[in-house]
């Protein structure tokens, strides 16, 4: 059973904070696709900071290459960051390489930390069932620019876990940025229920409102923001299996 939740504004804080189990959460898009690639079939996923090795796997391991670089598909990438084209894309069986600004850095990063699993709202339920054998859960928001700004839409979406896994652990404790982040997130209670997210003036103000999500929709991407607020759409648990230097490779269960 869960007994500490806690949680990492910033990506640096993870130093700092010991667990059994760290979640990365980077809601728009990357840990968002990563769920819905898996809800596909995927069969397993490589994660980088660097788009050179991201190139290089994909074509020594003929794996599909997902990513972007400020919000859009580089060159010679098959697909963006979008969960909307991971959700059509045919990847059952297959192996994938994503390489994104934010959040495959922090998983790269905290990979060296401990257990680390990739969470979203899509898989928030997955996730909150997956953690309640880890007595001390640490939530890492991934943030903006390579993780050194502070992502609203992260912080709101790690008050929604935090609130889910205490559901499971009601005498878990509860670190200060945990507290202050279901606080302010308390609003989605409701519709995560029902799986309405028009049903809170909350939903639209916390994520689809942030400056993330903004810039998101300006690039013409606002369906993978929708997608992005919607709970429960993947049942996966994408969880780190092996790392090394820039790289994090993941399955799902």
């Amino acid at each position: 059973m869960t007994t500490w939740i806690d949680l990492a504004v910033l990506p640096s804080e993870v130093s700092d904070m010991p667990a059994d189990c760290y979640v990365v959460i980077d809601v728009l898009r990357a840990t968002t696709t990563i769920a819905t690639l898996f809800a596909g079939g995927l069969a397993d996923l490589v994660v980088t900071s660097r788009i050179e090795v991201a190139r290089e796997l994909a074509t020594r391991d003929h794996r599909l290459l997902f990513g972007e670089v400020h919000g859009l598909p580089p060159d010679g990438f098959e697909y963006g960051n979008s969960p909307v084209a991971a959700r059509d894309a045919e990847v059952a069986g297959r192996g994938a390489v994503l390489f994104t600004t934010n959040g495959t850095l922090t998983i790269c990063q905290v990979a060296a930390k401990g257990p680390c699993l990739a969470g979203s709202l899509s898989n928030v339920s997955a996730i909150a069932d997956a953690v309640m054998g880890q007595e001390r859960v640490v939530l890492v928001c991934a943030g903006n620019a390579a993780g050194r700004r502070f992502s609203q839409e992260d912080f709101a979406t790690a008050g929604i876990l935090s609130r889910a896994i205490l559901r499971r652990s009601p005498a878990a404790e509860l670190g200060d940025a945990a507290s202050i982040a279901m606080s302010v997130s308390s609003g989605y209670d409701d519709w995560l229920r029902v799986g309405l997210p028009q049903q809170t003036a909350a939903s639209p103000k916390l994520i689809g409102g942030s400056e993330h999500a903004r810039r998101t929709i300006e690039l013409g991407f606002a369906a993978d923001v929708q997608f992005a607020m919607q709970p429960d759409t993947s049942t996966a648990v994408p969880r780190v299996v092996g790392f090394g230097d820039g790289w994090a490779r993941l399955e799902a269960s």
